[in-house]
């Protein structure tokens, strides 16, 4: 999709409007409260979070957080885990896209000053949170990683869209983790991702097509764009040691540069780049509890492209559009040969305030 196709969707970007939804009750339209900004913060392998300022929030002469024509009391309106429902765009508020956050209040905070009346400052989290709090010891038998997952997501009520992984292990020990570390480990050694869309746990394979679902030039749409190449952290091949539980035999497991998966056709990866800068192939060896083959080839794997997709990192700034969320492809074009290409979003921060409606990203990719 290209700028001009989302111009038209979005109506030319005029009037950034947002609508956010609190147990229900639209705070600007429904409860008449002045919302001075909305921030939404979406990561992958994280919780989401939101923050947002609420302007009229003191009556001096109550001296409370109330407001409106109900005289609401805003620490009730805002309590610990209401519900919180966020869109944004442009135009009609009823015509936005879907939400794109959707959570709990966790947070408040305000401060008392000698001038100025004080503001509400409103955070929360997305359907992770819950998986923050608290740490748990638990072993899963005979099962792959892919149905712990979705075991810890049971235990949330959370839905499920969950890659399937192999191979089934003996045991998944989960050692005085909290569930979101836990689900941490299982993506890093499956080469995996995860993160929440509403009630919906993703788990599985970051979005590898080399088709971008959003083009945005530089100048006509992506306002800044800062990359970073770093050798540093790449490797050429990795052997992962072991010995099997079973037959006492050892395992070797092992991933080499071209093994990397998502690169654009013709470029080099990190690990290709480094293997010619020193003339040789640099081994990172490491013993891991696996108890197969498969396992440890699988895991060798898992850190060359966690590695790889290290290699070029940015960070940039377009105009807003709710359509920019993790784990999608994104085109930037217009930045010379090296830096035109398809970037992976592992980051995407939406903001509406007094300045209008903007969206930050970082942005990884394993080739150049």
């Amino acid at each position: 999709m290209d700028v001009e196709t989302l111009e038209q969707r979005h109506g030319g970007f005029f009037a950034p409007t947002f609508v956010v939804k609190v147990s229900g009750r639209d705070v600007t339209r429904d409860l008449f409260l002045s919302v001075g900004s909305v921030n939404v913060d979406l990561k992958e392998k994280a919780a989401g979070r939101f923050q947002m300022t609420v302007t009229n929030a003191f009556d001096w002469e109550k001296r409370e957080f109330v407001s409106g024509d109900e005289r609401i009391q805003l620490l009730d309106l805002f309590r610990f885990g209401a519900e919180v429902e966020i869109s944004m765009g442009y135009g009609e508020p009823a015509r936005l896209p879907e939400p794109i956050f959707e959570g709990t209040v966790s947070e408040l905070s305000t401060s008392f000053s000698p001038s100025g009346a004080p503001a509400l400052e409103v955070s929360g989290y997305d359907r992770l949170f819950p998986l923050t709090i608290g740490k748990s010891t638990r072993q899963f038998r005979n099962m792959p990683d892919s149905e712990a997952v979705a075991r810890i997501a049971g235990f949330h009520s959370l839905d499920t869209e969950i890659t399937a992984t192999t191979p089934s292990k003996q045991v998944i020990e989960q050692k005085e983790e909290t569930d979101l570390d836990f689900l941490g480990k299982l993506a890093e050694r499956n080469s995996m991702i995860f993160y929440a869309r509403g009630s919906t746990l993703h788990f599985g394979l970051r979005q590898q097509s080399l088709s971008p679902e959003i083009r945005l030039p530089w100048g006509g749409g992506l306002t800044s764009f800062q990359p970073e190449i770093n050798l540093a952290n790449q490797i050429a091949v990795v052997e992962v040691y072991s010995t099997s539980t079973e037959e006492g035999a050892r395992i070797v497991g092992r991933a080499r540069q071209g093994d990397e998966a998502g690169r654009d056709p013709g470029d080099e990866s990190g690990p290709e780049r480094l293997a010619q800068a020193l003339g040789a192939a640099p081994v990172l060896r490491i013993h891991a509890a696996v108890n197969t083959q498969a396992e440890a080839d699988e895991r060798a794997q898992a850190i060359l492209r966690e590695r790889a997709q290290q290699f070029l990192k940015g960070s940039a700034e377009c105009i807003g559009l709710p359509e920019l969320r993790p784990d999608i492809n994104v085109g930037f074009s217009g930045l010379g040969t090296g830096f035109s290409k398809t970037y992976w979003v592992s980051g995407a921060v939406h903001d509406i305030s007094g300045g209008g409606y903007k969206t930050s990203l970082t942005v990884q990719e394993s080739s150049i």
